[in-house]
């Protein structure tokens, strides 16, 4: 077994290596050029660098045109956008709110800042998105509605919502979701942080449930360092988001007053110059990344002992990060093979820990999650940046 794992490394590193024309790489670096450098320097010069400055209603403007949304409430990272989003949908005290258990724990401690309980789901083999029918039939099971809400019959507790994660961009079966949504009077929520660029039925990730939220950290598809957005259609949402994202200040010329608890998660005008330089490229970003992908997709297809994985068909994604899955024989064997990867240059990666394995989420409610197990110890995430697709060896948009 021991050369076995050795000669599929091998591979997996020159199939890499052969797709990239690099001896080393990172899992997802940022596109800066000359443009970004000078847009940021224009607001430094300015004086205007914290949340009153004029790039920021530009971004946000920017990033509506491109989501086809109404509204968009630029924030300081995707974390904060998911906590002002659940706020400003109705969320209480001690209400339960779904959630896939393979996800980034950004998306449960969003639900426990609101003082709410994350309730663990299980996910789609295919599309790492909600198991659908796993999801009804365990609803049908532990849930009863009552007055227009739907609550836990083994804890009692109000279901308040559930947040999709549109894992490394791909979105799932959204459309049966949105109808088990309907039938349990539960509220869509996205977690679309890493799937900016990303469509479905020529609709954007993070338009299908009341709002959704983005990131703009340094290893998503377009960086303000870091930042975060909530878009969405609801003017009445949108207008509370930006309130308590604000610190719950009543506008006026020179007096504080703030009427209630709000937060200090305004995006600065300095992180929204960057976004304004960034978005202007998002088109040539989400080409190269899907380049990148039909070349991976190619290569791997030689190698034996892994499968690439490529999501679902019906989905328009923008293939922010590449996975290969391990065959069965190998599984166990998957630190050591991230590892050894890592030492020859590639930096490389599982999906997360599941959320229901850490520390503070120990004892949270859970359904049976089967397939987010064997996703979790199954996938290996390679370098992604835009600028590794194939051209001359060094892609890169200047």
């Amino acid at each position: 077994m021991k050369h076995k794992l050795n000669k599929l490394i091998e591979k997996i590193y020159s199939t890499i290596y052969k797709t990239i024309k690099r001896s080393s790489a990172y899992l997802h670096e940022p596109e800066i050029n000359q443009n970004d450098i000078t847009m940021v320097q224009k607001i430094l010069k300015s004086g205007y660098v914290s949340s009153v400055g004029s790039s920021i209603a530009e971004f946000e403007n920017k990033l509506c045109n491109f989501t086809g949304t109404k509204y968009a409430v630029a924030m300081t990272n995707g974390t904060s956008s998911l906590h002002i989003a659940l706020l400003s949908s109705g969320i209480r005290v001690q209400d339960e709110v779904l959630v896939p258990a393979m996800t980034f724990v950004a998306s449960a401690n969003a639900i426990s800042y609101c003082n709410a309980i994350p309730h663990f789901i299980d996910s789609d083999i295919n599309s790492l998105g909600i198991d659908n029918e796993k999801l009804r039939i365990y609803l049908e099971k532990n849930t009863i509605i009552k007055n227009s809400e739907c609550f836990n019959k083994n804890t009692g507790r109000r279901i308040f919502g559930i947040i999709p994660v549109h894992i490394y961009g791909f979105i799932g079966d959204i459309k049966t979701l949105k109808k088990i949504a309907v039938r349990f009077k539960i509220k869509i929520i996205e977690d679309a942080a890493e799937a900016l660029g990303s469509f479905k039925d020529n609709r954007h990730s993070g338009t299908f449930g009341i709002c959704g939220c983005i990131s703009f950290n340094g290893n998503k598809i377009i960086t303000t360092g870091g930042g975060g957005a909530l878009i969405t259609n609801n003017q009445k949402l949108a207008n509370r988001a930006r309130h308590l994202s604000t610190t719950a200040k009543k506008p006026h010329k020179f007096n504080y007053f703030h009427d209630e608890i709000g937060f200090n998660y305004r995006m600065p005008a300095i992180n929204a110059a960057l976004g304004l330089s960034q978005i202007q490229k998002i088109d040539k970003l989400l080409k190269a990344k899907k380049t990148l992908r039909e070349n991976y997709r190619v290569n791997f297809k030689e190698v034996k002992g892994v499968s690439f994985f490529e999501g679902p068909s019906d989905c328009d994604a923008n293939f922010w990060l590449n996975s290969i899955v391990l065959n069965e024989e190998f599984v166990e064997y998957q630190d050591i093979i991230i590892e050894k990867l890592i030492n020859m240059g590639f930096q490389c990666r599982p999906i997360w820990t599941l959320m229901n394995k850490l520390s503070p989420y120990q004892n949270n409610p859970s359904m049976n999650l089967n397939n987010a197990k064997n996703l979790e110890k199954s996938f290996i995430t390679i370098p992604s940046s835009s600028f590794l697709c194939k051209s001359n060896g060094n892609f890169k948009f200047k």
